[in-house]
């Protein structure tokens, strides 16, 4: 019924990426497996390859249909890790995500809804998929991408400082019922 929650507001360029060194980002996990599907047709291709992850995230259906893409990241066939990038407006709002202002129409790209699993957590595999995320947005003409990251979640703001995100204010949820109100505060610019 009422829900409070405060969010350091993360972008990054893209531009960045270019200085990070994959290997130094390989998960501490054999024999784990990066993919990503952009429709729900994609989706079943992986699905035929034994590569399920549908069935384990709310909503991943409607969030391919409204063209949302999922990063996931597979061990041996066991969903381990999963990210959603979303290029629009109505992929972003299908994730559920905080409405962090994202200007889709000046090359900028929303990351979120991360997810990875209690049995794979703390192996790499956040920092390592923000990497590959990274270069696909770099392909995709991406020039910036935007996140929110719940302020208690501290393990997602380790990860983000990994790979160079920089954290350019806060953000403050409140929903009562159906009711909801998004307020951002930019933090002042470093000097």
């Amino acid at each position: 019924m009422f829900r409070f929650e405060t969010y350091y507001l993360y972008h990054w360029a893209m531009q960045d990426n270019t200085t990070l060194n994959e290997a130094c980002f390989v998960p501490r996990v054999s024999g784990f497996t990066f993919k990503f599907a952009s429709s729900n047709h994609e989706a079943g291709d992986l699905e035929a390859q034994g590569l399920e992850f549908r069935s384990q995230v709310i909503d991943a259906r409607k969030r391919l249909d409204k063209g949302a893409v999922a990063f996931c990241i597979f061990v041996g066939q066991e969903f381990a890790h999963v990210a959603w990038i979303a290029f629009d407006q109505d992929a972003r709002d299908s994730c559920n995500a905080p409405p962090c202002e994202v200007d889709f129409s000046n090359h900028e790209a929303y990351v979120g809804s991360t997810w990875t699993s209690p049995k794979y957590r703390g192996m790499g595999f956040d920092a390592y998929g923000s990497l590959k995320r990274r270069q696909f947005m770099l392909e995709k003409g991406v020039d910036r991408s935007r996140s929110a990251v719940p302020k208690k979640n501290i393990v997602s703001q380790k990860s983000l400082a990994k790979v160079n995100a920089a954290i350019y204010g806060e953000g403050r949820l409140i929903k009562v019922l159906w009711w909801k109100s998004w307020k951002e505060k930019p933090f002042p610019p470093e000097r």
